[in-house]
This record gives structure tokens, sequence and C-alpha cells, in this order.
């Protein structure tokens, strides 16, 4: 059995519980700590950024554990089924990419199945603009942006026509002017967006965070590359989101699911989309920590 570590100190009204695995084996100490006071959950938290006006896309969500994971993506449109769904605007995109990316940042798993996210503890959490950022990028690239053309206008494409060949011009141009600091003037005085709209500068991000935004390039550089050599046989689509290339070269089964990556044909997409996956892990890594000590998590 592994070594085991003295558990940690928690308060008196905290329970410490001994986690082994189905060989005997310890993983570590579970902590169950009664919240007394009335907190917030993630979802009453991100309701109050609520934004009427027209949206680029759907944040979708269910109860706030990570036992709903799944139900927690990114679409162009609302649905008809009991989730909740949530417009995202110039206003509030930033807000819906913490939500998004504190949500898939750290994996589900048995041990954590029912554990609650929070609203954060104040409002510290806005001075970081590079976390703030880093959530966007999380988002736009992860699995769960569902974002597709099949659906209506992609207003999510990160990359202008100049940096990927594009052989058209794009439906709508948004995204990329978010990224350029062109945001629109929220309606509160204390929004986060204030003070990016008074200086009207590009979004920076960090060194894992731009990792991800050049793997994330390539992917669509070969992709608009590909119809140089393959335009005849296969529709080409400008606006190609991340999830249309991906069908693209993944497919579809019989059921209509997209294939995984591993059943792709293209040898060189495969890579490409490995190297974005590895520098999406590595941006989890960094926002973790965010998490808790935003207090969206509570240990």
């Amino acid at each position: 059995m592994g070594y085991r570590y003295p558990p940690p100190l928690k308060p008196t009204n905290a329970l410490n519980l001994e986690v082994f695995d189905s060989l005997g084996e310890f993983l570590g100490y579970k902590t169950f700590k009664p919240i007394v006071d009335r907190v917030k959950s993630i979802n009453e938290w991100f309701k109050i950024y609520k934004d009427e006006q027209d949206y680029l896309g759907i944040l979708v969500y269910d109860a706030p554990d990570f036992s709903h994971q799944n139900t927690n993506y990114l679409q162009n449109h609302k649905g008809t089924s009991h989730l909740h769904y949530e417009n995202l605007t110039p206003t509030n995109l930033l807000i819906g990419a913490i939500y998004f990316s504190i949500r898939h940042c750290i994996k589900a798993t048995w041990q954590n199945d029912r554990d609650q996210f929070y609203a954060p503890y104040d409002d510290t959490w806005q001075d970081d603009s590079e976390f703030k950022n880093n959530c966007l990028i999380f988002m736009l690239f992860h699995t769960q942006n569902r974002i597709t053309t099949a659906q209506g206008i992609n207003h999510f494409i990160p990359f202008s026509e100049t940096e990927v060949n594009a052989k058209e011009r794009y439906s709508s141009h948004a995204l990329l002017d978010f990224l350029k600091g062109e945001i629109k003037e929220p309606k509160k005085s204390d929004s986060l967006f204030l003070n990016d709209k008074k200086e009207n500068k590009p979004l920076k991000f960090s060194p894992s965070a731009s990792r991800v935004f050049d793997a994330g390039r390539e992917i669509y550089r070969y992709y608009h590359y590909y119809h140089k050599q393959d335009f005849a046989n296969r529709p080409y689509n400008a606006n190609a989101s991340l999830y249309d290339i991906k069908e693209f070269f993944q497919g579809r089964n019989a059921q209509g699911k997209l294939n995984s990556p591993a059943k792709a044909k293209d040898e060189y997409y495969k890579q490409l989309y490995a190297n974005l996956q590895d520098a999406l892990k590595d941006l989890a890594k960094e926002i973790q920590p965010k998490v808790y000590e935003y207090g969206f998590l509570r240990e």
C-alpha cells in the first residue's frame, strides 16, 4: 500500500475520509466540510450577468456539480430541453468562458462526483485579466465547443482570413473584433469590461494559452490548405468552426455521432489534434489553482 500522508488540517466541523482504489492502494483524503452560511452557486452567480441582446452563441449548463459536466457546452442556439441556456454576448463572453473553464479544467471522477461549484468569494478575479483571457482560449478550443455552421453563422472564428489562408471572407468577425479589444460598452459601470473598453487593447494570454492558440491555428490552416488538394470532391467552408473541421477529418459513425480523432484517416491531422489536446491539458493545469483561489470550488 502507498505511503499515507497525514490528513490536511481542517476545521473541527470537517470530516476527513481516507480514499482507496479497488486494489487497496491509498489515494489520499476526501474532506467533507459543511457550509453553514448560505453560499450562492456558480449558476446563480452566472445569471447575474444575463444579457438579452443579440447573442454570439449559447452556453448550456445544468446542476453545478461534477456529475453534470457533460451537460455544459457551447452551441449556436437555445434548445428545448430542461437544461439552462444563457446568451453569450460581447458583454458577458468572458464570464461565460470563466464558467465553462471552471467546470471543465478539472476532470470529473467518482471522488469529486458531487462536489459543488460556487460563486466566487469576492470580486478579486475581476482584476485578473490573464485568468479571464486564458479561460476564453480554453473554451474556444475545448471539445465541448459545439459551434457549427450547420446551425447558423459561426461567430467564433479566432483567426483572420490571412492567418489561415481562407479562400473567402468570413460571415462574422465578432470574435476577431473581441480579441482585438473592440468590446462593446457594458451596461453596468462596475463591469469587468470597463477598463478593457477604455484601453481598447488586444487581449493578452499566458504562454500556456498562447500555445493552445498556436496549436489551434495549425489545425485551421491545415483545413484550409487541404482544400487546395481536394476542393472538387469535398465541399469547402470558409466559415468552418473547430467542430466542423473535426467532422471533416473524423467523420461520423452509422448512428450519426462524431467519430473520435483516432478514426481520422489523415495522420497529419491526428498529430495536429493531439498537439492541441496536450496544450489544453497544460492550460487546464494553469487554470486549476485559480478555481480554488477565487472560491469557485471550496476545499
